[in-house]
């Protein structure tokens, strides 16, 4: 189970691009991790820190939020963060990296599930629309599409509901789950749109970098090479991240 976090810990990133298609061509994949460039020559982590990034675009409402890891340095430029999330990894193998509907805000928070049964889990919580959320860590093994459950923040900040959010099980595969709200319900309409709105006040303060204007013309990408994620006998990406 992922640690309590009272507020996240983590640093909060954000890269712009101009396009989804833009953003794809400057993700890297090397021994089953997603590797990408964020180039700010004083990055706010350090080797090994820990970070929710933000990928917004230009030509769309669409926002991603992945966690990474800040992984390697390029001097004076930036730092490679590696995205380790099997599920985001598959979609960029399989070309199933595609736009959707609305913004995302990334959190790290343990939120209490409760299913129909009374049974009771705490789960991460791991990012937010208005429309529904997607949790993570610690899944109950029976979870499945379309049942009905109950989140709920084990340790509400100022600002954030108390009240439970009702909602539906959309999907779910081998570490995470999505979950409607139901937004039929006024308190788990109100509650979603407080927590939605709170996290969007500390979204604020994070960290953004734009893709240069100069790269990608004539299809040359500008990113320094990247490192090298695992090679036989060295130190690999899981060591880095402490799992």
């Amino acid at each position: 189970m992922a640690r309590q976090l009272a507020a996240t810990k983590l640093a909060l990133l954000r890269q712009r691009f101009a396009s989804m298609a833009q953003f794809r061509a400057h993700l890297v994949t090397s021994e089953g991790t997603v590797l990408i460039f964020f180039r700010d020559a004083a990055p706010p982590m350090p080797i090994g820190g820990e970070a929710l990034v933000e990928i917004a675009f230009d030509d769309s409402e669409d926002t991603r939020v992945v966690r990474a890891v800040a992984f390697s340095r390029a001097e004076g430029q930036g730092i490679w963060l590696a995205m380790p999330s099997a599920r985001f990894a598959r979609e960029v193998r399989e070309g199933k990296l595609m736009e959707r509907k609305g913004r995302r805000l990334g959190t790290d928070r343990v939120t209490r599930l409760r299913r129909q049964s009374g049974s009771e889990f705490l789960v991460m919580l791991a990012d937010v629309s208005l429309a529904g959320v997607r949790i993570t860590g610690g899944l109950p093994k029976g979870l499945s599409a379309q049942d009905q459950v109950e989140l709920q923040l084990t340790s509400p900040l100022p600002g954030e509901p108390v009240d439970p959010i009702a909602g539906r099980v959309v999907w779910r595969d081998d570490s995470d789950a999505g979950v409607e709200v139901d937004r039929s319900k006024p308190a788990s309409r109100a509650a979603i749109t407080r927590l939605f709105q709170s996290l969007e006040g500390r979204w604020r303060s994070a960290r953004e970098v734009r893709h240069l204007d100069l790269c990608c013309r004539e299809g040359k990408l500008l990113d320094p090479t990247p490192p090298r994620v695992r090679q036989e006998g060295e130190v690999d990406l899981a060591d880095v991240l402490g799992d």
